[in-house]
């Protein structure tokens, strides 16, 4: 009886199971981690908005912003990757306002109300030519080689991840890298 009885329950058992759906279970790829210094971008850019027109996270769109038809301020919204070099062109005034002294600033953080800052971003880029007066990387790092043909240019709190070459003893008399660090060279060429 007892034989008879687990002959039972097995075939109860062995009925249920065959009841239930067997679902394989597929488990996904990981997705690659992919280096901010890799070669390619890490990402595609579908679509880009940001609060005013001198903001951006658009690669493509950064030689327009920092040209002679530019702003003069320009802020990066998010770490970019550039294939080209970056071109800063054109003589600017303070806050974009004639009656103050030359100036322009390419920010490369994000800041609060009060005007704190919330993030600091990376700007790959293989070379930036700055040709403004006055033109100051604030904050962030980049990394690629800047050449300066201008004079005032200043490093903010800025970490430059490779060489920076004056074009001039006099343009490099009048730069202000105090405050930034530089893990390449510093050197005038000319």
């Amino acid at each position: 009886m007892k034989k008879f009885l687990f002959l039972i329950v097995l075939l109860a058992i062995t009925a249920l199971c065959g009841c239930i759906r067997y679902q394989p279970i597929t488990i996904p790829e990981p997705i690659p981690f992919v280096p901010l210094t890799s070669v390619s971008p890490p990402f595609e850019v579908d679509a880009v908005t940001s609060a005013s027109p001198n903001e951006s996270s658009d690669p493509s769109a950064m030689n327009r912003l920092l040209s002679e038809d530019g702003f003069w301020i320009v802020a990066i919204l998010s770490d970019m990757y550039m294939q080209n070099e970056l071109n800063v062109q054109g003589t600017f005034h303070n806050k974009g306002d004639s009656a103050e002294s030359v100036y322009r600033k390419l920010a490369l953080y994000a800041q609060d109300a009060n005007h704190n800052v919330t993030a600091n971003y990376t700007l790959i880029t293989p070379r930036v030519n700055v040709s403004s007066p006055n033109f100051r990387i604030q904050n962030g790092i980049v990394k690629g080689d800047i050449y300066v043909n201008a004079s005032g240019f200043e490093l903010s709190g800025t970490t430059l991840d490779g060489d920076l070459i004056f074009a001039s003893q006099a343009i490099s008399d009048s730069a202000d890298i105090s405050t930034g660090t530089i893990t390449g060279e510093v050197r005038v060429n000319g």
